[in-house]
């Protein structure tokens, strides 16, 4: 079994890399001890990572793969509302790159590198909430946008790779303090994934896994309420198990039996 993860950050594991436990390498594990067969997983997730890039670099790719299942977990990126960067031009260079006006979502063990990362991250979330308030911001990606992008890509796959499943990953939470205006646009795009499994059912290979109904607020997630911890990616790998399960995604002659 083959699967591939299209994603940005959090599926790449940011805040979770160094132990090894993104929720694309708990599923993998946990497939593993159910299936009598080798699970190969790919994670094409990246950093600030688009639905429209993650086109650009892999569906060609994906087509030549040929996979058994695709994790599609875009919809973040995209939905968060952004400062406008004609108001960065005055800022440190630094802070102009994708994302870095946003909180940290972790922090050094060093008391003193520590302090100067927390103080730092409070003054640039501040000010780009101040940015957004008094100058209006938008996402990376309009809806439409994202609607058309994804809506290709799934009808490519189903076209082009017949014998692979989709399961649409849904946004999380986002907190509305570092993230202002997030939480409702969050709300517009996961509404676009929903509409596009609905869409997809005659199919019987489009699936939705909705992990704003898993994690906890905010227990699950790193300190910028943002990215989840390593608990948080625990339960999204038990929701998309589930998801496979539950839906019949792997209704094989080789899915073990599992104790409930």
């Amino acid at each position: 079994m083959l699967i591939v993860f299209l994603g940005d950050s959090i599926t790449e594991g940011l805040g979770v890399i160094r132990s090894n436990t993104n929720y694309a390498n708990l599923l993998q594990a946990q497939l593993k001890s159910l299936l009598s067969q080798p699970v190969d997983i790919m994670n094409f997730g990246s950093s600030a990572m688009q639905v429209n890039e993650s086109r650009a670099k892999y569906e060609q790719r994906i087509m030549e793969l040929q996979p058994d299942f695709i994790v599609f977990a875009h919809g973040i990126t995209e939905s968060i509302v952004r400062e406008q960067k004609q108001y960065l031009n005055w800022l440190p260079r630094r802070w102009r790159r994708p994302g870095w006006m946003d909180p940290r979502p972790y922090f050094s063990t060093r008391k003193a590198r520590r302090l100067m990362e927390k103080v730092e991250s409070a003054i640039r979330w501040r000010v780009k909430v101040t940015l957004i308030k008094v100058f209006g911001g938008r996402p990376w990606m309009s809806l439409e946008e994202f609607r058309q992008h994804t809506t290709e890509l799934i009808l490519n796959i189903l076209n082009n790779s017949p014998k692979t499943k989709v399961v649409l990953l849904t946004p999380s939470d986002i907190e509305e303090k570092y993230f202002p205006g997030s939480v409702e646009s969050m709300k517009r795009y996961r509404g676009i994934l929903h509409d596009i499994c609905e869409n997809s059912q005659d199919s019987n290979r489009v699936y939705l896994c909705d992990t704003s109904q898993v994690l906890n607020k905010w227990s699950d997630y790193l300190e910028d309420r943002f990215h989840p911890n390593e608990l948080g990616h625990s339960k999204i790998a038990k929701a998309l198990l589930s998801a496979i399960r539950e839906d019949s995604l792997a209704a094989q002659p080789w899915m073990k039996e599992v104790q409930r």
